[in-house]
């Protein structure tokens, strides 16, 4: 099992400089962190944790190169981990979930139910019931506050303490070394140490994973079996065994333990679904490059019709990449003959459109497969997008501005709005579609410079100046605020 290496390199720098260059920035990241109070608390609250969480998704989201933004990937992770946390075993806690595009095989959960997953885990599981098990392993942790715990449990954490460990866990999830160097100050060894889960951690994790995927209709099955293939694989490779069993320590009897709950368990078989078989496939594409997947796909021997389904969308989205445009188009006829009730369908379909030029007929591939998945936005953002290639923003706004009548946490609807509006001229709503975007990323500063441009734009009618002045109210309260606390 080949483990490549490749840490979060803008929240590297940033941590660099936070505790070896610059000690006013170390001050004011601290100023940016939660309060936690009395360092003896046991645990953050619930507050706290929510801050956090927001601050780790809009550096991840906004500033980290290897974040995989692509809407269907995270559209089909959060689905399933929806799944997951509807189960009565979770607490009820607002999940989120990520992808970095990665090839080694981990994922790692932080406080405030946030859950980053590696390309190199979505494609090294087997089955949706094994992908499923990691996932509730990492929503065990979080059910169970371990990392909040382990940082509380250091009688000096301060709010630069956690922010440190924070950066350092997301730039260095690969690599001790890499997370040790990025932690080269006199505290790097307590706080190096915290990288890790124990023992017992893990195998409250596990036990409360279980239950999870019991609950959900899942196969627990899924957690020994991938754990067990891990294992074996990696048996004697202490120095080169995968990111994850690294930080979360994987020995014989933690492995045998699993399996002994499984059994009692007598949990029922689970299939994998469609939309799993074809998300990995296409993450193996995407992981591989072109060439390379169709030289694995061409030989593959398949046998049942989720099997033949996975092949043949690889080797289009294969094609795709290559730009071999015809036997895309040639694959995509072959899977459509299996019929599978995906959403992943249209979206190929339309991205061998739009490689062909054709947007209009991308667009409106997208619109017709809207009314059959109209719970799947990564079809309205393929939608609109092709309008703006085609050089139609007029139907592109007809897209996404009924979802922004009232005011929304999706940055891509702002984009492709503020895209529209630019291509139509209109200066005033491309601004503050803009400022939306900044004030999502957590800029206050750009936010209100683009809210100000808008307003002395002076477009728009009577309502919508209105409400445009009134978000500029709202924002420059925030950035005082903010201001007032560095």
């Amino acid at each position: 099992m080949q483990i490549h290496s490749a840490p979060c390199r803008l929240l590297a720098r940033l941590l660099i400089a936070v505790l070896l260059i610059q000690p006013v920035a170390a001050q004011q990241l601290a100023n940016r962190l939660p309060d936690l109070g009395d360092p003896a608390q046991q645990s953050l609250s619930p507050a706290q944790e929510r801050r956090i969480a927001e601050e780790v998704m809009r550096e991840v989201r906004f500033r980290e190169p290897s974040y995989l933004d692509d809407p269907e990937v995270e559209e089909y992770l959060t689905a399933l981990g929806r799944s997951l946390t509807s189960s009565p075993v979770v607490a009820g806690q607002n999940y989120q979930f990520f992808v970095l595009n990665d090839r080694t095989i981990n994922a790692f959960a932080m406080p405030g139910g946030v859950i980053g997953l590696h390309t190199g885990l979505i494609a090294t599981a087997a089955t949706e019931s094994e992908l499923a098990s990691v996932m509730a392993h990492e929503i065990g942790h979080v059910e169970q506050h371990h990392m909040a715990r382990m940082l509380s449990r250091q009688g000096n954490t301060t709010a630069m303490m956690i922010g440190s460990l924070l950066l350092a866990i997301l730039a260095g999830r690969n690599s001790p070394a890499a997370a040790g160097a990025l932690l080269a100050s006199g505290q790097a060894a307590a706080i190096q140490s915290q990288l890790s889960y124990s023992r017992d951690y893990e195998r409250e994790a596990d036990r409360v994973g279980l239950q999870i995927l019991d609950s959900s209709g899942f196969d627990p099955e899924g957690m020994p079996s991938f754990f067990e293939r891990m294992y074996a694989q990696t048996r004697g490779m202490d120095n080169n065994a995968p990111a994850y069993l690294r930080t979360h320590p994987l020995t014989q009897d933690r492995v045998s333990d699993i399996g002994s709950r499984v059994h009692q368990l007598r949990a029922q078989p689970h299939a994998s679904s469609i939309d799993f078989a074809l998300v990995r496939s296409k993450v193996e594409v995407l992981q591989a490059g072109g060439q390379i997947a169709l030289s694995r796909l061409l030989p593959r021997k398949v046998v049942t019709a989720q099997e033949q389904s996975s092949r043949w969308y690889g080797l289009a989205r294969a094609y795709l990449a290559e730009n071999q445009l015809d036997k895309a188009a040639q694959a995509l006829v072959e899977l459509r003959k299996l019929k599978p009730d995906t959403s992943m369908l249209a979206m190929l379909s339309a991205d061998i459109e739009r490689a062909h030029g054709r947007f209009e007929t991308a667009a409106r591939t997208c619109r017709e497969a809207r009314t059959l998945y109209p719970m799947r936005r990564s079809l309205l953002y393929c939608e609109a997008e092709s309008w703006l290639a085609g050089g139609k923003p007029e139907e592109a706004l007809k897209v996404v501005d009924p979802l922004l009548r009232a005011p929304s946490t999706d940055y891509r609807l702002y984009v492709l709005q503020s895209k529209a509006n630019t291509a139509l001229g209109r200066t005033t709503q491309a601004h503050r579609a803009l400022g939306e975007v900044y004030l999502l990323q957590g800029d206050l500063s750009s936010a209100l410079d683009q809210l100000q441009i808008a307003q002395r734009a002076g477009g728009g009618d009577y309502m919508e100046q209105a409400a445009l002045d009134a978000r500029l109210r709202e924002v420059k309260k925030l950035f005082e605020e903010a201001m007032k606390d560095r």
